[in-house]
């Protein structure tokens, strides 16, 4: 009876194991996926972590994708990191430096600017994401309007496309008997308009210049593929673009008195809109960013004035017409994320299907831009002249220099470098020369830190 009971006992053992063997079989007898997707799948929901410098209120555009994302998607769920409450993207990212430092798992990282992408992809915090480009039979080049490489990958995908313009307020052209400028318009030109705009009204400036970079020398940034580096890796701070501009910003500020002295923007330490969307200032060159933040924002910035737009001036007669420059955001994978995958369909749908929603041009070339803008400005028409903006934003003569085939990591700080020159030139008084020599000085000592 014992030796009965032991056989029967191996033998239900036997047919257990079986059993166990075949519930990983499907009726073909071969082995399941891992959490393969189905009907009767109960793979858990992933979430990932998205770190920007947004407050996260639901009317940012970054929130409005991740709402849009979490709604369609079952199996991922985006939750969005604040690491600040002031918009300020330098200290986001000490603290997202810290929290790297740390181990600390983050998953998507919104960045605002191509250098700071070019920056963390140098220092190792980043991860390339070519390999889900080529998963996905995606050509980046084909498809964003501007792609950060760091030594041959991709490290970014391209949320919005920040075109540069000049704003103009329209009350102010009609006073001073200006006509609204072309394309074949030139910074010589724009310094008349200036002169002319500044002289129609009391207490009023033509131009404004924020301390943005960019303000260091716009030329610059539309006519050559890297603002502060040649295509040979060497410094182009001895360009004759710089000499030409920095002489045009003192001449409008000591001569003309058309622009808002530096010292006097330095010491107010106001938003960069304030002075023109109070009437202040006729004038304004700046990107696509300033429609939500300013243009369209009745509640922050009430006014009785309708903005028009003009291109960028060209930087001389010779200069091709439609020359401008393309900034915007980036969607970024760090390193540490253990959701690459999951991360990496979010920033698809973020810069390609989905970036539509973001209320923002997208940087995606294939969406249809003049669409979207239709559509940001909505009813608001009485506040921004729509069809003068399409045309300067999406006129077939609109392109950039290229992208340029260097890439280094200390690209922000040669940025600054070039800030540095034309404060030194307009706040110190000093003459080209001493600013140009400082330049490419501070310059190579950059370069010579990071061979």
């Amino acid at each position: 009876m014992k030796k009965a009971s032991i056989f029967l006992f191996l033998s239900l053992m036997l047919i257990l194991a079986a059993c166990g063997n075949n519930a990983g079989k499907n009726e073909s007898g071969t082995s399941k996926p891992e959490n393969q997707a189905g009907e009767n799948s109960s793979a858990e929901k992933v979430t990932i972590k998205l770190y920007t410098n947004a407050k996260g209120d639901p009317g940012e555009p970054m929130m409005k994708l991740v709402a849009a994302f979490n709604e369609q998607n079952d199996h991922i769920n985006v939750e969005h990191v604040a690491l600040v409450q002031n918009n300020d993207s330098r200290e986001m990212l000490q603290k997202l430096d810290v929290l790297s430092a740390s181990g600390e798992e983050v998953d998507v990282v919104l960045l605002n600017n191509e250098g700071f992408v070019l920056e963390r992809a140098g220092n190792g915090m980043l991860y390339p994401l070519d390999e889900f480009f080529t998963a996905s039979n995606i050509n980046p080049d084909n498809e964003y309007y501007r792609n950060p490489i760091f030594e041959g990958k991709h490290y970014a995908a391209m949320t919005d496309a920040s075109f540069w313009f000049v704003a103009l307020n329209e009350t102010h052209l009609k006073e001073a008997g200006l006509k609204v400028p072309g394309f074949d318009w030139t910074w010589d030109d724009f310094r008349e308009y200036s002169k002319k705009l500044a002289a129609s009204g009391e207490n009023r400036y033509g131009t404004y210049f924020h301390t943005f970079g960019e303000y260091a020398n716009l030329i610059a940034y539309t006519d050559f593929k890297n603002p502060q580096l040649k295509e040979d890796g060497t410094l182009l701070f001895d360009d004759p673009s710089f000499e030409y501009w920095f002489n045009l910003r003192r001449t409008m500020e000591v001569e003309d008195k058309s622009v808002k002295p530096l010292a006097d923007v330095l010491a107010a330490k106001q938003h960069w809109a304030t002075d023109f969307m109070n009437g202040t200032t006729s004038m304004l060159p700046i990107a696509g960013y300033a429609l939500d933040e300013a243009f369209l924002n009745t509640e922050s910035y009430p006014r009785d004035f309708k903005i028009t737009f003009a291109p960028l001036p060209r930087s001389s007669e010779a200069a091709e017409p439609g020359l401008t420059s393309i900034s915007g955001s980036f969607l970024t994978m760090h390193k540490n994320s253990k959701q690459k995958e999951a991360a990496f369909e979010f920033i698809k749908f973020a810069t390609m299907e989905g970036a539509e929603l973001s209320g923002r041009i997208p940087g995606w070339k294939k969406a249809d831009g003049k669409a979207v803008l239709a559509k940001i400005i909505g009813d608001k028409s009485d506040l921004v002249d729509n069809q003068v903006l399409s045309n300067v934003l999406f006129d077939e003569r609109v392109h950039t220099a290229g992208s340029s085939t260097v890439s280094v990591a200390y690209q922000q700080q040669l940025k600054k470098v070039a800030e540095a020159g034309i404060n030194k030139y307009l706040l110190d008084n000093s003459t080209y020369e001493q600013a140009e020599k400082y330049m490419m000085d501070e310059g190579q000592k950059i370069i010579a830190a990071n061979p």
